[in-house]
């Protein structure tokens, strides 16, 4: 029977993480933020990802797809075939393909060329490309297309549905573990409907009743010591193959409504959440919002890049604000200020990408 969740307390927290996080050696931090006076399309920003040739690709609300390669941003909408203004995940096969979902269906951007992927008329959110190759889909917005999970395994397509064993139709996240099975997060119109973990075979199903903290789950992923983290609209789930542990703001997050959480280079854990973001290095919290210097205070997706800059894409829901923030270690010794400065027109306002005040 499974056991019931509980609450975790700070000395069992540190215990858990403490093989894979380090504590103390706390870093100083700069913030530059990239919006649409910096080149980017739209300020709603939905996911993040870093291709492998260093290529940082955006998703958003509203503006499509925009790529930075270094010197310069590109801009894809559906004058470029992508079928969506919203693009709301993006990435990369072993082929070095790149697979974009938007709210109109899936693309695929190869030999320079966005074409048609599959999934017409769907609204995609989220993607994860399998061990195997495979590719699945999430799609939410029932109402309008449909919902339901979708596999791709390179010729023809699965679908999965209630039917199939699913706890629900809108999908917010797809997730494959280390031991390769296929976990979703569900949305069903803001009140969620759990998770459920796919082993090749059946659906198991894990909501409030049997120790989730919440149904609506926005954001997933497995720590090195093979705990899997589940953010939601409540808080945090952490499942440890036994017992469901809970992490709320009662034990330091800035927010309970969590949508994105990373793993840094330097083993610190960072949650984006509605109001700002929240630093653990397995003991001590620290959190950042506009007071010390980011964008905006509703965190949307986070990514570390090559060279250990932390990105935060933002979504305010109010139009013209929003956009990207950058955390740059101040003894970082990385260019990306430099890289993105110089790929600006001339003439366009540089000093809106200069530092805000410093996180202390």
């Amino acid at each position: 029977m499974q056991q019931p969740a509980r609450e975790l307390q700070p000395s069992e927290l540190r215990k858990l993480l403490q093989k894979f996080l380090e504590e103390g050696d706390e870093d100083s931090w700069q913030w530059e933020s990239i919006t649409t006076a910096n080149g980017l399309s739209n300020n709603w920003i939905y996911d993040l990802f870093e291709d492998s040739s260093g290529r940082v690709w955006v998703g958003t609300w509203g503006g499509g797809a925009c790529l930075f390669d270094g010197s310069k941003w590109q801009i894809f909408g559906p004058q470029n075939g992508l079928l969506s203004r919203a693009a709301t995940c993006i990435r990369e096969d072993k082929e070095g393909n790149i697979w974009i979902a938007t709210d109109g269906g899936l693309n695929v951007y190869a030999n320079g060329k966005i074409r048609e992927a599959g999934l017409v008329g769907k609204s995609l959110l989220n993607i994860v490309i399998d061990r195997k190759g495979h590719l699945w889909a999430g799609c939410w917005r029932s109402g309008i297309s449909g919902g339901g999970l979708f596999e791709f395994n390179g010729k023809s397509w699965s679908s999965y549905s209630t039917e199939s064993g699913l706890p629900g139709l809108e999908i917010l996240k797809v997730f494959e573990d280390s031991k390769g099975n296929i976990w979703i997060g569900t949305y069903e119109h803001g009140r969620g409907a759990g998770v459920a973990c796919y082993d090749g075979q059946k659906w198991r199903v894990f909501n409030e009743s049997n120790g989730l903290i919440n149904n609506c789950v926005y954001s997933m992923f497995e720590d090195p010591e093979g705990n899997l983290w589940f953010g939601t609209v409540g808080g945090i789930s952490v499942y440890d193959g036994k017992i469901w542990h809970r992490i709320t703001s009662m034990d330091g997050l800035i927010d309970d409504r969590v949508y994105a959480m990373l793993i840094d280079s330097m083993h610190k854990m960072w949650f984006g959440t509605e109001n700002g973001v929240s630093l653990f290095d397995g003991k001590k919290w620290k959190s950042f919002t506009k007071k010390d210097g980011m964008v905006e205070d509703l965190v949307r997706a986070i990514m570390e890049d090559r060279n250990g800059n932390i990105w935060f894409g933002t979504y305010p829901y109010t139009p013209g604000l929003g956009g990207i923030s950058i955390a740059k270690r101040k003894d970082d010794p990385g260019k990306l200020r430099d890289r993105i400065l110089n790929s600006l027109p001339p003439g366009w306002a540089k000093k809106s990408l200069g530092p805000s005040k410093n996180a202390e």
